[in-house]
This record gives C-alpha cells, structure tokens and sequence, in this order.
C-alpha cells in the first residue's frame, strides 16, 4: 500500500472555530491536556478537540445491523448506499484483524461500554453525520473531504470512500477504536501519547493482513518523513506539538512523530511499560503517570528521543539484504541493479528462497550462479534500485509478447523500500503495476537494510513487540 497519508490543510480553520471550543495547549506545557476529546484522522494528521457535550449515540437516520462483538462494538450505517454485505465485511475484517482483543492485550484495559462504528459511503453522509454529532457546517464540509475517521467518544465515523481497501480499513478501524478505549478509561491524555498509541495501533492493525514487505516498506516511509524533517532542523518537540496544530502552524505530520516516541518507548521499555502508563494516566496526571512508569520526566525522555532521531537522520545507508522466492514455474535471469549503476549484476533463477546482499559500494552477491554484469536498460538512479526479471521464453499477456519485469527499491535515508513491480509488454512499457513485491513467480519476501547502529530501525521493530 502506499500513500496512505493524505495532506491535511487548514487544520486551524477546520477545528478551531465555530461550535467547537478548543482547549489550547502553550508549547512546552504537558500539563494542559484535553479531557474526553474528539479525534479526527487525517491521512497526514490527527487532531482532537474538545465539543459541547453531544450524545454518544449518533443522531439522525440509520440503519443497524445486528452485528456484535461481544459487549464491545456496534456497527451501523448513516445515509444510503451500503448494503448489509458490507457491514458484514467491515465484521469479518474486524475479526479477521482481532482488533477489539489486539487493543485490549496492548492498552491492559477494555472497553467497559459498546463502540459505536458508523459507516458513511459518501462525503454527503460523512459531513451529515459530523453535523449530528455537533461538528459546525463548515468543519463538517472540510472534514468530509480529507479526512478518513472521526471518533467522539465511544462513537466512529469512518467514511468508505475514503479507505477503498482492507489495508485501509484494517488501520482506521484499529487506530480510532484505540482512541475508544483511551476516551472510557482515561480523562487527561496528551495529544502526542493518545495520537502516539493510535498510530501504534493502526499501524498493528494493519501488518495483521498486509504483505510484510509491503508494510515494512510503509513505516519505512513514515519515518522517513520524520528524519527529513529533523535533517531540514523543522522538528519541534513532543510537549509543543498540539497548540501548532490548532494554530495552523503544524508544518509535517506530528502524528507520525508521536507515533516513533512510542515505538522508542516500547523498543527500550518494552510493550508492556504502555499498559503501566495507562494504568498510571486513569488516577494520575500525565507528568506523574509518566515518571512513575519511565522514572524520568516527559522533557528529558523527549531530549532523549530527538537525539536519538538526529543520530538516525545521519546514519548513512548500511547496504541490504534482500530475500527472493522463486517459483519453479520462473525460468530465466535475475538482475540486480545497484542505486547510481548503470550495471545490472545477473544471475540465473533457481526455484527456492534464495538471498542477495547489496553493499554501499554497489557490490552484489548472491547464492545464486552468476553469469556476470551487462548494461541496465533502467537509467542509473541514486536512491533507486531494480531487480530485472528476464525469462528465458517469452510468453504473451493480453496479446502481447512479454520482454521482462522489473521490481523497484527505493532507498532514502539509508532505508530501503519496496515501491512496486510491473511487467513490460512489446507494446506497454509499464503494463500491470503493482504495490505487492511478486511478479512472473518472483517474490521478495523480506528487505533487510543492514545499517545495525541505526535508531530508527530499533523504534521500527518495536511494531514486532
């Protein structure tokens, strides 16, 4: 999956006017937190805001289904177009990813009354809904354009239009339901904890159905928007990110942020620290649930963090290791073709799990036969790398005759990351493109970057916790 994130704009337009009233947080003081607040998910940013007190339960016209997971979760509709075998999707992905349970095994604590999921199929019902659970008309309008969920309380939005796939819904689902549970148990949470935890969360949520190498390569490429904005010195800390955000002046994704310092909680402290905070926020303030859980202050674990990021972002590539499967079905070639080399290095396909390392000085190995370098038909790209499928027959799609496949590797900052794959017909340079890391029987199975003194590659793993 890719490009997950959609840009947020005008987020001080979108919340901080009109019926809702916004708790402002100066920079730098954790102590002003919002109480049982609304969450929006932006596909670039999450911002929460404070309403008048609306009632839990959706307003206006909809249809329930009698689909109940336990005491935990409602899913109904708002508007027309949504046939029951949807919400029975939306069920089966909800079981399928154990989202109610996953949450539950990571915060410590359950939902101690129902979630209430309202699907809306279009931006008429997702603004209409907004508009019921006491968003103004102009928020609503916004909202309903860029926005993938809204949860108030106990109760979801989650527009459809919005998350066309599984991938998508499986994250949304699991991220806001999250918030769920933080809202029931917990009055005082910061944003960057509740927004940090979410992420986690959905992101979890998500890896339960996605292909691995196409996940990694997707919280590769969150965190890398964060490193290039500690290298472009833009990064603001922790305890100041809310107030930019209800300004208008939140200038990257602080909900990606949020989400690393959890991971980097959970990588030094293990996974299980989060359900002692959470134990600690229900009957403490977030200062002191923090230092009775990390024994040390919010302001000194964000100064640890931001090293940590700095000594991330000047990290140089480390080389990978990739693992290929390969099909009996493949017979032919394999070429690897290095970042900034116009040389592919070759070898010939053998059925099996096989392994290739690529240096930083563009050195390839492989367990494979090689049968040597020849000139890449891809230009020599810095920060990209190809590994070029040749058969040895040529078959035909669609009519036509297939001349080879190429799978693209994209490194930035020292990580790399599967982009897509894609057969070239005679008369189609770029026929079939794909975000899943197989093609003609070929498949990276895993992408292994080889920088072993790199932090954020420490925080990432912490979503394998």
């Amino acid at each position: 999956m890719r490009s997950r994130w959609m840009s947020g704009l005008a987020v001080a337009g979108l919340l901080a006017l009109e019926t809702i009233g916004v708790a402002w947080r100066p920079a730098g003081d954790i102590g002003v937190v919002h109480q049982q607040a609304a969450s929006i998910e932006h596909r670039s940013k999450q911002v929460r805001v404070d309403t008048a007190s609306p009632s839990s339960e959706p307003q206006g016209v909809h249809f329930s289904f009698p689909f109940f997971f336990g005491p935990a979760v409602k899913i109904v509709t708002y508007g027309t177009g949504i046939p029951a075998s949807e919400v029975t999707h939306i069920q089966n992905l909800l079981n399928r990813v154990n989202a109610v349970q996953r949450i539950r095994d990571f915060l410590g604590v359950r939902m101690n009354h129902t979630a209430t999921i309202v699907l809306v199929k279009n931006a008429a019902d997702y603004q209409a809904e907004l508009r019921q659970l006491g968003v103004s008309a102009g928020d609503a309008s916004s909202l309903s354009q860029d926005s993938n969920g809204f949860t108030l309380g106990s109760t979801v939005v989650i527009p459809l239009f919005q998350n066309p796939t599984d991938v998508d819904l499986a994250n949304v689902l699991t991220h806001e339901l999250t918030h769920v549970d933080i809202n029931q148990h917990i009055a005082n949470i910061p944003s960057w904890m509740n927004e940090g935890m979410a992420v986690y969360m959905g992101m979890n949520g998500q890896k339960a159905i996605e292909n691995p190498v196409d996940f990694e390569s997707d919280e590769k490429q969150d965190a890398e928007n964060i490193l290039q904005v500690v290298q472009s010195n833009q990064l603001v800390p922790l305890t100041g990110s809310e107030a930019a955000i209800l300004s208008g002046q939140e200038t990257y994704d602080y909900e990606l942020q949020d989400w690393l310092a959890v991971c980097y909680l959970i990588a030094h402290y293990g996974k299980s620290s989060i359900q002692t905070l959470v134990h600690h926020l229900e009957s403490e303030n977030p200062n002191q649930a923090f230092l009775d859980t990390y024994g040390e202050s919010v302001s000194a674990f964000n100064a640890q963090f931001t090293r940590a990021l700095k000594q991330s972002a000047a990290v140089a590539s480390g080389g990978a290791s990739l693992e290929l499967n390969i099909s009996p079905s493949y017979h032919g070639e394999i070429f690897v073709q290095p970042p900034n080399q116009a040389l592919g290095h070759g070898f010939k396909a053998e059925p099996g799990t096989h392994h290739v390392i690529v240096t930083t000085t563009g050195q390839v190995q492989a367990d494979l036969p090689s049968i040597g370098t020849k000139k890449s038909k891809m230009p020599a790209t810095p920060g990209t790398m190809y590994v070029s499928l040749l058969p040895q027959r040529f078959d035909t799609m669609d009519g036509q005759k297939l001349l080879d496949a190429e799978m693209e590797i994209q490194i930035q900052n020292g990580l790399y990351t599967f982009e897509n794959a894609w057969v070239e017909l005679a008369n189609n340079p770029m026929y079939n493109p794909s975000y899943v890391p197989q093609v003609l029987g070929v498949s990276i199975t895993a992408i292994h970057d080889e920088a072993s003194d790199d932090p954020i590659l420490t925080m990432l793993n912490a979503e394998n916790a």
